[in-house]
């Protein structure tokens, strides 16, 4: 049986063009997200559904590839996802 890996530990601090690579890239799905389904008549709860499948396609093969574990590789992304969740609620909506 071959080891089990633990997913990285988040770095202590991650360089100014790692996070804003990140963002970018963030910004461009979330982009072609609302333009794929504003042009389509996509209902927004389909839309949190696929990027949501997305995600879970996505965090999946990473963790298999690396040979993370499946685990604590989940718990890992659904906490990420519930601090993204709740500091985008907190912000103010603007009309």
């Amino acid at each position: 049986m071959s080891p089990v890996n633990k997913p990285p530990s988040p770095p202590v601090s991650v360089a100014p063009s790692d996070l804003r690579a990140g963002a970018l890239l963030t910004e461009a799905l979330v982009q072609v997200a609302a333009e794929h389904a504003r042009d389509r008549e996509v209902p927004e709860s389909v839309v949190v559904a696929a990027l949501s499948s997305a995600l879970g396609c996505v965090a999946a093969a990473i963790a298999r590839n690396n040979g993370y574990d499946l685990t604590d590789f989940q718990a890992f992304v659904a906490n990420h996802f519930a601090r993204v969740f709740q500091a985008e609620s907190a912000r103010p909506v603007y009309h």
